[in-house]
């Protein structure tokens, strides 16, 4: 049983001061998935949620895909509707690879490959390129103030946490990829990385709402929930 729980976000944690200044960084949503997982006590992804963040880590690529309409759903498989680079590593890697694929995969087939990649590691090299954490002795330390959000003193996971709890908890407006890393982590049974135990039954019912709002169309709603649903079948097998 998971016995990681983590605090609801009252104060910033501590985070190492940034020793350049950074141009403002749009993160993708394999990057914000991969920020709340760190524990910010061990300066690691914890051993409870490791597991679990390689198939997040898989859906969150696929989501963005299918967000940017790369990717499409055909027959319960996925197949490249535009095989146009997007500039983002990841994303563009997995693109490659399903484009490549002799004919299409099953979606949870898919979730397997991409999570045996090392996801891991390019996620982490990809937040110390943007200046968001430092990595030494394969351990994670927060660079402050946070690039994202540079206005206010902070790390960037306190304030994707903020954002995440003003969204689900007190109603501030989504945009798409919000929804989506919500859904992802309820998905992942990772909600915890952000909400407390007392919260989390309110939380589950509000990203349930979200996710079948009018952020997204039809058919690309559709896609992101067989994405929420093979990661979350796949992560049941595994345990």
């Amino acid at each position: 049983m998971d016995t990681l729980e983590q605090n609801p976000v009252e104060n910033p944690p501590k985070a190492r001061p940034s020793k350049k200044k950074s141009s403002p960084v749009m993160l993708s949503l394999p990057e914000k998935l991969f920020i709340l997982a760190i524990d910010d006590d061990q300066g690691a992804i914890a051993a409870s949620v490791k597991n679990k963040l390689r198939y997040g880590l898989a859906g969150a690529i696929l989501s963005e895909l299918a967000i940017m309409g790369k990717i499409v759903a055909e027959e319960e498989r996925v197949r490249v509707e535009d095989a146009t680079p997007t500039g983002d590593s990841l994303c563009d890697q997995a693109l490659t690879l399903i484009a490549a694929m002799k004919k299409p995969h099953k979606m949870g087939r898919l979730v397997n490959d991409l999570a045996n990649e090392p996801l891991f590691k390019r996620t982490a090299e990809r937040l110390a390129e943007h200046n968001i954490i430092t990595i030494e002795k394969k351990k994670f330390s927060w660079i402050s103030p946070s690039v994202v959000y540079p206005q206010i003193d902070g790390s960037t996971k306190y304030w994707l946490k903020s954002k995440l709890r003003a969204i689900t908890l007190a109603g501030e407006k989504p945009e798409a990829q919000d929804i989506a890393l919500l859904s992802l982590l309820q998905a992942c049974r990772l909600l915890r990385l952000v909400f407390t135990r007392d919260e989390r039954k309110f939380a589950e019912k509000r990203v349930e709402t979200l996710a079948t709002g009018e952020v997204f169309g039809e058919a690309v709603a559709d896609f992101l929930a067989e994405i929420e649903a093979a990661a979350s079948a796949v992560i049941t097998d595994a345990n």
